[in-house]
């Protein structure tokens, strides 16, 4: 009778201690793991988002966080999206209080390396986050997003967003990103090709954030947490009732998307930066056509004339089904013009495009037909816009009605009158020897320049942000050395000499501008003749990168060889750093390392004709009046075929930068640019020249004649901090410094095979790819 009246509670008991097995556990304590391939997962204690092994295609999995309770289990943050793991790989967060990766094969990703934690959290706000002995958080995943921002999550300087490839199908890194710049501006941009960007808030205040607000409201606070501009407010979808996130698209859009928790209608969009898609830069790719006729929904075609390079993503861009050179003759006419209508090749401001005004249909399209230089154009009202090659964000959308385009069409067989085969073939390499080389060098320069705005606001934010650009007004020409000697008050101002000559500087007087110019006369021989030399000039004068010095133009006559370049108007980054006076402060150096880095990588990875420089230092690289850095001197590079690589070269370049290889006389590749450019970077990092024949030895009985030795022997020592011990501002910033001193470090390698490439170190300065221990370490370590 008593066991029969205990039943019931026994049974009460015994269902409470089911219910305290089966609920979600608060803590995830040292030595916890999760297997891919496994259902495992640490979740929130609402159960709306789970941390672990987020399922791919393939078998493949990414180590993330994601909405837990809807059918869409919708990604929203990752550890590894360039490289998803395999099933049994594991995340495990170990007694010694680390986060860590560990794939299949054994190699291992460090998520979180630093103070042991005590225990792991994931947050009800989709943060998840480690704590240390004192409950204080350490790490936590919102200080690293990847293409998303959840409520309470705030985007601070420097912080970046950046778009999947391929919407769901593809999660590694896309072409675009949303950056909270240092300078306080909120800007989408197509990164990859440096673009300056496309939206942007103009809210140019330091220290400010982009805050996504608990009511799920999105707005800028300056540093004292005031709101100085609103993106979304309060929208009627309350947090208590639909999930929220912000994402920029793979389409290179930032929207705010709700969720409503009961009815499960599935993601809607509530909020958007581009409300015309077209206006995205490079959302088609070079040579693609954007059309969207609902302002919703994207579709990319070839302009005509071109065929896609992918044909499963015309995204990708597309190339010229038949190439030809269209100024070889041009009374060949060896091409038709296609007409347009309701589309535009947008102006877009910049040199490498002419205009002709008061004309109709028939005379843009004339226009068009008589300049050889021009690959397009587009009417509008009367006004006839020639563009040069590449095109770039050819668009058809509501914007366009009204305007006219015009591309030409080259014709298959665009060679008649040659009468013998080989000599009709010779003709044929030759001609597509030279319209390549001008296509390949500049392909990738010109997105660097791409912004195309109409807005009276967005012109001024161009000015703003990149004034000595949009102060050149000159199209690339051949100047007379009279016209030199006049700008140049008879070279009577020596602002630098280089190894291949003097510079002066002057001022150039156009119709009712005036520009500042600087003007190198070439002193040294160059094994060239004129016509290669000329052809070179030529095939520079079209390219243009933010992080490159501009070529204007150039003057040979009378044995003279000179250079027209825009004038940089803070000098070289050698008298910045090294001369007595202020040194630059934290920030700005880091970012002059980023515009080195995305300028070289242009050169060799991005150019269908790779250019090596050869002679990276900070003499060759010069301050703009933004001080943001441009490499120069780049004029007479050797220009090779990207099948090519490897060149045979006399050593040239300067030492203490030369890469080993120069000095072995070996073949050498673009990897001798790397070497320098890890020189480079430590300098900056530390403003400290490489090698200090005269250094004081008070400083510390530690420091070394060589910065690179110091470096590592620091690195080796657990004691980096001893680099810049009286640099409070890098101290305080030491994560990012010595993310980026490993990365110098990488860079020096002896062995060029051991260097990572541009891509590469690019992808490591901006957090956008892990950096391991350098080779270098293991080798002093063993």
């Amino acid at each position: 009778m008593a066991a029969k009246k205990l039943l019931p509670y026994l049974l009460i008991l015994a269902l409470n201690f089911c219910g305290l097995h089966a609920q979600i556990l608060p803590n995830i304590s040292l030595g916890s793991s999760i297997t891919a391939g496994t259902n495992d997962s640490w979740r929130s204690l609402s159960g709306e988002f789970a941390f672990g092994f987020y399922p791919l295609q393939n078998n493949l999995y990414l180590m993330g966080i994601w909405f837990d309770k809807i059918p869409e289990r919708t990604l929203v943050w990752s550890a590894n999206r360039d490289t998803p793991a395999e099933a049994g790989s594991t995340i495990r967060l170990t007694f010694a209080g680390q986060l860590f990766l560990t794939y299949s094969n054994g190699s291992v990703q460090s998520v979180y390396g630093g103070a042991a934690a005590s225990l792991g959290f994931m947050e009800n706000n989709g943060n998840f986050v480690l704590k240390d002995g004192n409950s204080r958080v350490i790490w936590q995943s919102f200080d690293s997003p990847t293409d998303t921002l959840l409520p309470t999550q705030v985007l601070t300087n420097g912080q970046m967003l950046f778009s999947n490839a391929k919407g769901t199908t593809d999660y590694s890194t896309g072409n675009f990103m949303l950056e909270m710049q240092y300078d306080g501006n909120l800007v989408l941009s197509a990164y990859h090709f440096s673009d300056p960007g496309y939206w942007f808030t103009g809210t140019l205040v330091s220290n400010d954030s982009l805050v996504f607000d608990s009511n799920a409201s999105l707005y800028i606070v300056n540093s004292t947490n005031d709101v100085i501009y609103s993106l979304t407010e309060n929208f009627s979808a309350p947090t208590g009732e639909y999930y929220h996130r912000a994402t920029i698209d793979d389409m290179g859009n930032f929207q705010q998307y709700v969720y409503h928790k009961s009815n499960g209608s599935g993601w809607i969009s509530m909020w958007k930066a581009i409300h015309e898609p077209c206006l995205v830069n490079a959302v088609c790719g070079v040579n693609g056509m954007c059309s969207s006729p609902d302002n919703e929904t994207v579709t990319c075609n070839c302009i005509p004339g071109y065929i896609p390079l992918d044909p499963n993503h015309i995204s990708k861009g597309c190339h010229p089904e038949t190439v030809v050179n269209y100024c070889a003759d041009p009374s060949m006419r060896n091409f038709t013009i296609a007409v347009i209508d309701d589309a535009d090749f947008p102006f877009e401001g910049f040199a490498d495009l002419d205009r002709v005004l008061n004309v109709d249909v028939e005379g843009c399209k004339v226009a068009l037909m008589d300049d050889c230089y021009s690959i397009a154009a587009s009417l509008v009202d009367s006004r006839c816009n020639k563009k040069r090659m590449p095109l770039l964000n050819a668009r058809k959308s509501a914007s366009t009605k009204g305007i006219t385009a015009f591309v030409k069409v080259p014709l298959k067989s665009s060679n008649p009158g040659t009468q013998e085969g080989e000599k009709k073939n010779h003709f044929n390499f030759r001609a597509f020897l030279e319209i390549s080389l001008i296509v390949s060098a500049t392909l990738a320069f010109v997105f660097g320049a791409t912004a195309i705005y109409y807005h009276p606001a967005t012109r001024k934010f161009v000015r703003r942000k990149h004034s000595s650009d949009t102060t050149i007004g000159v199209n690339f020409r051949e100047f007379k050395y009279v016209e030199l000697h006049e700008a140049t008050n008879g070279f009577s101002k020596t602002v630098g000499r280089g190894s291949s000559g003097k510079v002066y500087s002057g001022v150039l007087s156009l119709k009712n501008m005036r520009i500042e110019i600087a003007v190198k006369k070439l002193e040294k021989e160059i094994e060239k003749s004129e016509e290669e030399f000329m052809t070179e000039l030529k095939i520079i004068g079209r390219t243009y990168h933010k992080n490159l010095v501009r070529l204007l133009g150039y003057c040979v006559e009378n044995n003279q060889r000179l250079l027209v370049y825009e004038l940089m108007a803070n000098g070289t980054l050698s008298d910045l750093l090294f001369e007595e006076g202020e040194r630059p402060s934290w920030v700005p150096r880091a970012e002059m390392v980023l515009g080195i880095s995305r300028g070289l990588l242009y050169f060799h990875e991005e150019c269908e004709t790779q250019i090596i420089h050869c002679d990276v230092k900070p003499q060759n690289v010069l301050l703009d009046a933004n001080y943001s850095a441009k490499i120069a001197d780049f004029g007479l590079s050797k220009l090779l075929n990207k099948d090519q690589t490897r060149t045979d070269t006399n050593v040239r370049g300067t030492m203490g930068y030369l890469a080993p290889e120069w000095l072995r006389n070996a073949p050498v590749t673009s990897k001798v640019d790397v070497y320098s450019f890890g020189v480079v970077l430590l300098e900056i990092l530390c403003c400290r020249r490489h090698i200090e024949l005269n250094r004081v030895e008070e400083e510390s009985e530690e420091d070394d004649l060589v910065l690179s030795d110091w470096v590592v022997s620091c690195m080796m020592k657990g004691k980096l901090e001893m680099v810049v011990r009286h640099d409070p501002e890098v101290l305080s910033d030491f994560k990012r410094f010595e993310r980026m001193a490993m990365v110098g470090i990488w860079c020096i390698h002896p062995d060029p095979v051991l260097r990572p490439s541009m891509k590469k170190v690019t992808q490591m300065l901006e957090a956008t790819s892990e950096v391991g221990i350098p080779p270098l370490l293991h080798d002093q370590m063993s």
